[in-house]
């Protein structure tokens, strides 16, 4: 468990060179810090404010350390993505208007698991309760491979069971409360 008093002792002792973000598991945040001085100070002192929050979510992340370290690059990116995203839907003078549009295209974050889940939701009632890993896909757009594995998750939660369509044999999601 990560300790709100040691992190505090380390924003205070090398907070502009990162060391609190590495200690709390954030080592590109840290990175970011390292090669910014703390995100050009505004970064670190902003920490101060969020500090607990941050070990909060730190001590959350190691209780629930299922995750390769593919995923933990692929969850740093999109957060910082996200925080782009806000940074540039409320800042008009953050890029010129002509660019903003694109930007916002090209970093819009992925949907978060529990979105994901509510749209393959709603995608099975649309479907009778009966939902493919590419009808997922088709209606709520995200890759294969997320929509599988979000599936997966809800199949070990009990939320769904598997079945094989009869005309097709295709694996289908049955959502057993949507029937």
């Amino acid at each position: 468990m990560k300790s709100v008093l040691l992190s505090y002792v380390l924003w205070l002792l090398g907070g502009l060179i990162g060391l609190h973000k590495f200690y709390l598991g954030r080592p590109f945040v840290g990175l970011f810090y390292f090669f910014t001085g703390g995100g050009f100070l505004i970064g670190w002192i902003i920490d101060f404010f969020t500090l607990p929050r941050q070990v909060q979510i730190a001590n959350l992340l190691l209780q629930n350390q299922n995750e390769s370290p593919s995923s933990a690059i692929r969850r740093e990116f999109e957060q910082i993505k996200r925080q782009l995203y806000t940074l540039l839907n409320q800042d008009s003078t953050a890029a010129p208007a002509a660019w903003r549009g694109s930007l916002r295209q090209m970093i819009q974050p992925r949907p978060s698991d529990d979105e994901l889940m509510l749209g393959l939701l709603r995608a099975a009632q649309k479907h009778g309760g009966r939902l493919s890993v590419t009808a997922g896909v088709l209606e709520t757009g995200a890759p294969f491979a997320e929509v599988e594995r979000v599936l997966r998750a809800m199949l070990q939660s009990g939320y769904v069971y598997v079945d094989n369509d009869p005309a097709t044999g295709v694996i289908v999601y049955m959502f057993k409360e949507l029937f």
